[in-house]
């Protein structure tokens, strides 16, 4: 997927729910995104593809101060988890657990953001 269609599809999916999207990268199949909500915190996203697959992914809640409340990512660098390689960052970057959370469109539905 180029990363121009993926950003067209995260608007369209977000409309009415974010306060802004800032752009960071887009470059071929790699986007970059700061989505900012109106309760001040933010999603900072950021998607590889390969063709249709989605390759690595990170998308990290943070809170208006920058803090972490959740970061969800497929880094192969967690192989004791039972979802490995998806796991989950909960308020710290050592606070691992194992994520069900695999693509945006079921981390914003555990945000209840989409249905």
């Amino acid at each position: 997927m180029q990363a121009v269609e993926r950003w067209l599809e995260i608007e369209a999916l977000l409309e009415g729910k974010a306060l802004r999207i800032v752009v960071l990268d887009l470059d071929d199949e790699t986007l970059r995104l700061v989505v900012y909500f109106r309760d001040g915190t933010n999603l900072r996203i950021a998607e590889q593809w390969e063709q249709t697959t989605l390759k690595r992914y990170s998308y990290y809640w943070l809170t208006a101060d920058n803090h972490l409340k959740i970061g969800w990512d497929n880094a192969p660098h967690h192989a004791n988890l039972t979802t490995f390689p998806h796991h989950k960052h909960i308020e710290r970057q050592d606070n691992l657990v194992d994520s069900s959370e695999t693509c945006l469109e079921e981390v914003l539905a555990f945000l209840s953001l989409v249905e």
